[in-house]
């Protein structure tokens, strides 16, 4: 793994809005508008909207419609990057 790519992903880590929002979709396996990530999230919109602004400019998620996200990078590394973003290594 590059250092880049390290540091991305523990800084995501550290992001704690951004690393649930993006649980959330890995765990629903599908697409999800702002609203519903923020109702399930108990999050506001703003902070949603903002996680997911860098969440797509990670290349994490992808942008399907106006407002509505869902996760990008497949099912192997899906579990991967959770284990990762709860703990699980380093």
């Amino acid at each position: 793994m590059s250092q880049e790519t390290s540091e991305a992903l523990e800084g995501l880590r550290r992001a704690e809005t951004q690393r649930k929002v993006l649980l959330l979709l890995i765990r629903e396996e599908r697409e999800m508008s702002n609203r519903e990530v923020a109702e399930a999230l108990k999050l506001s919109m703003n902070a949603v909207n903002i996680a997911l602004h860098n969440l797509h400019t990670k290349g994490l998620v992808e942008r399907v419609s106006r407002g509505v996200y869902r996760y990008k990078l497949g099912p192997i590394l899906a579990t991967i990057l959770k284990r990762y973003l709860e703990g699980g290594s380093k």
